[in-house]
């Protein structure tokens, strides 16, 4: 037997010949990389001579036939009826050198599962890559032309061509050819001017939050907003009326060093009206606000929103849908969520429902989603927004049509879109092509969608629509304006060096990251600049969890925390510099698979900045440890903050988040004792929705939103956090992806009061 194989792979090695080339100069013609037997004419029985079959489950087989074919007289037909994934590969090995770039071309034809082709990097005869280049030919019935860019990556020498597949396939592949590249230059661009680039940022215009909650013992807490327009020197009147009686003065005295107030005088079981005033440049003005609450013996810190049933919901968004300057909700119903990953899919059982929710409760319209989105987080992002600036936002919704489901319950055909609802009303406004799914190598793939908002222009609030995560990310940027939205440019990564596929995370952030007044896009390990142009990667592949904010207050500009998904030698946790991507810190050891949204936030006053909580897994996907660094990446802490990942939210009256752990809100170190609160229902968001600057917790409970807030007296004032563009546009993010809590522009414990 040994001697046969050697006699084999001797006949192998002497059919082929192999010219390299270096990529800088030749035509393809001139050039062209020989594979053995890239068109499948020479055999060894029913195998094709120079390509071999694997499958993990040992199904399937790639056999030559005259039946179906591209070019020449043969090709190879690849069946494959296992329960996972397939190879079929060429044994020709070609030596190269790093900063070489190659097209790889080939034809195939899938009438059932789908094929990818794609080069495998190696150095001293290991595996380095399995994909530094591929395209993929989805179940269409048709032949599709692939052709893959490949950039080789430093330590590779060698590449070799394979086809890969997964669980039942039948295809026809053809014709593969291995062509030296030279990749284009980047083509300039133009800056973004939108409607509002002439003019005065387009920012929320609001009113000053004011919300009343019984504190227990008989108190009832009143708080409302500082805006960052506000002068230092306003003052304000809090005012208490009993039924139909007039309205008593509980601070004669004005209110300058908080935005709050315990009233401890409230009459026990009435229900009382709350006022404010402006005391300014001797000026008294009404706010024209007002809240109720009944002081109790026991606390009740929240305000609740009853729905329009009994269900639950999964996301909210936030934004003033009919411009009386008070925050709505957009809620998505039900709460429960599908993946579009293999292992965890399953068939919808309903559709999603898009649900508008004034501040008082009153429902303003229902928006089914129908059958052309499945109901997980990744088929159906929306995001609420004031897009066109006129004062009232808006809810941009991925959208589709019809019921274009297959037999196994997959969303795999039929036009889909990026859809703008008015947000008064529901009724579609605008809509555009959503990017296209047969790019994308597979349907888990092609089902990864997120929505974003930047200001590209530094001024008008631009629509980000992304499709992918994994491997292939392309993204459209979008201005609404005159009804319409117009494109302002497309980023497609099918073409750019590996270091770009795959940096997707499970979360966007847009914030000026160059300090150029424009917005950038963070995708998750790359970054876009704001003309749709890649700004810079870290090459580290997919995280699990990013943060973008003032992570570091003693170093200028911004920073990134990352918990990386995808295994790592070092720098699973890290820091990076937000402008570069500059490694600033690394955890040194390896790491499985981060996972979660860990926690990055300012947990304890004893060390500056934020810290930095992150967990690893086991071989079951379950936690191994756990670590906590300090914002300059000294560890701290071991302690499993209940697991993967813990929330946050800014609850007593100092400048440090408290952590949520299920449903206990605790300081750090107290994790596990006696909470300073217990929620009910599912956690859904943290943000500063209502009162001052501290946060409020939303939750879903059957048939009710609750909006927790503190019942705790402050003891400085702060302008609201949602006036921070990075917190704002991160809040927004909240709507879609995994939901993780906002960061600011700035730190929180040495700036920001007044």
């Amino acid at each position: 037997m040994k001697r046969e194989r050697m006699m084999r792979h001797g006949r192998v090695l002497s059919s082929v010949l192999v010219v390299l080339i270096g990529a800088a100069g030749g035509s393809a013609e001139e050039t062209g990389l020989k594979i053995a037997n890239a068109g499948f004419e020479a055999s060894e029985g029913k195998e094709p001579a120079g390509w071999h079959w694997w499958s993990r489950t040992n199904h399937g087989s790639a056999t030559r036939t005259e039946a179906v074919k591209q070019g020449g007289d043969r090709s190879v037909c690849i069946r494959h009826d296992g329960p996972r994934d397939w190879a079929f590969s060429s044994d020709t090995k070609l030596p190269v050198k790093p900063g070489q770039a190659f097209r790889v071309l080939a034809w195939a034809k899938a009438d059932k599962g789908g094929v990818q082709l794609a080069v495998v990097a190696t150095a001293k005869g290991k595996t380095l890559s399995w994909d530094i280049g591929s395209a993929a030919a989805p179940a269409s019935g048709e032949w599709v032309h692939l052709d893959a860019p490949v950039h080789v990556p430093a330590g590779c020498d060698g590449i070799y061509v394979r086809f890969v597949g997964q669980r039942d396939t039948l295809a026809w592949v053809d014709d593969v050819a291995l062509r030296p590249w030279t990749p284009p230059a980047p083509k300039p661009r133009k800056k973004v001017r939108g409607y509002a680039f002439d003019a005065q940022r387009v920012t929320e215009k609001l009113r000053r939050g004011l919300v009343a909650v019984p504190a227990g013992e008989g108190k009832v807490h009143v708080s409302w907003r500082l805006r960052g327009r506000d002068p230092n020197f306003i003052a304000f009147r809090l005012y208490r009326r009993e039924g139909g009686g007039e309205p008593v003065c509980l601070t004669p005295r004005a209110l300058r060093k908080t935005t709050d107030f315990l009233d401890t005088t409230a009459p026990a079981g009435k229900k009382c009206t709350y006022s404010l005033t402006l005391v300014a440049y001797d000026k008294i003005a009404p706010t024209g606000e007002e809240t109720e609450a009944v002081a109790a013996e026991k606390p009740r810190p929240y305000v609740s929103i009853k729905l329009d049933g009994k269900h639950t919901f999964q996301k909210a968004g936030i934004g003033d849908l009919d411009g009386d300057r008070r925050y709505d909700f957009v809620l998505k119903q039900p709460g429960d969520n599908i993946d579009p990953y293999v292992k965890y899919w399953k068939r919808s059982l309903d559709t999603y429902k898009l649900e508008a929710y004034r501040h008082d409760g009153k429902l303003l319209w229902r928006h089914d989603l129908g059958w052309a989105i499945e109901r997980g987080i990744w088929y159906s992002p929306y995001l609420v927004w004031d897009f066109d600036g006129d004062g009232k936002a808006e809810v941009a919704v991925k959208t589709g049509e019809g019921d274009p489901r297959d037999a196994e319950g997959k969303v795999q055909s039929g036009p889909e879109y990026v859809t703008i609802l008015d947000g008064r009303t529901g009724k579609p406004k605008a809509q555009a092509p959503w990017p296209d799914r047969g790019m994308f190598p597979s349907y888990n793939y092609a089902s990864r969608n997120q929505l974003g908002v930047a200001y590209l222009d530094g001024k008008t609030p631009c629509l980000i629509v992304e499709r992918g995560t994994y491997n292939v990310i392309v993204v459209d940027a979008y201005e609404l304006a005159g009804g319409t939205l117009r494109k302002l440019w497309r980023w497609d990564n099918r073409r750019l060096p590996r270091s770009y596929w795959g940096q997707g995370a499970h979360w966007m952030h847009c914030a000026d990251v160059d300090g150029d007044g424009r917005d950038e896009v963070l995708l998750g390990s790359a970054v876009l600049d704001d003309d749709g142009r890649e700004l810079w990667t870290t090459g580290l592949g997919h995280p699990d969890h990013c943060y973008l904010g003032d992570l570091i207050p003693s170093r200028p500009g911004l920073e990134i925390y990352y918990g990386m998904e995808s295994r790592q030698k070092a720098n699973g946790m890290c820091m990076v510099c937000a402008k570069t991507g500059k490694l600033l810190w690394g955890f040194a050891q390896p790491t499985r698979h981060v996972h979660g949204s860990g926690l990055c936030s300012d947990l304890t006053a004893e060390t500056p900045g934020s810290e930095c909580y992150s967990a690893d897994t086991d071989s079951q996907k379950k936690l191994a440890y756990a670590r906590m660094h300090t914002c300059g990446g000294k560890e701290i802490g071991r302690e499993n903050l209940g697991g993967f990942s813990p929330r946050a939210a800014y609850w007593n009256a100092d400048p440090q988040r408290e952590i949520l752990v299920g449903n206990r809100l605790s300081t750090l170190g107290e994790v596990g004792k006696k909470p300073l609160l217990r929620l009910e229902g599912r956690w859904v968001l943290t943000a500063d929705i209502l009162g001052d600057w501290r946060e409020e917790i939303v939750t879903s409970l059957p048939g009710e939103m609750r909006i927790y807030t503190t019942p705790i007296p402050a003891t400085d004032r702060r302008p609201c956090l949602m006036e921070d563009p990075v917190y704002r546009i991160d809040t927004a993010h909240t709507a879609m992806g995994y939901t993780q809590p906002p960061t600011l522009s700035y730190d929180l414990a040495t700036s920001g009061t007044r």
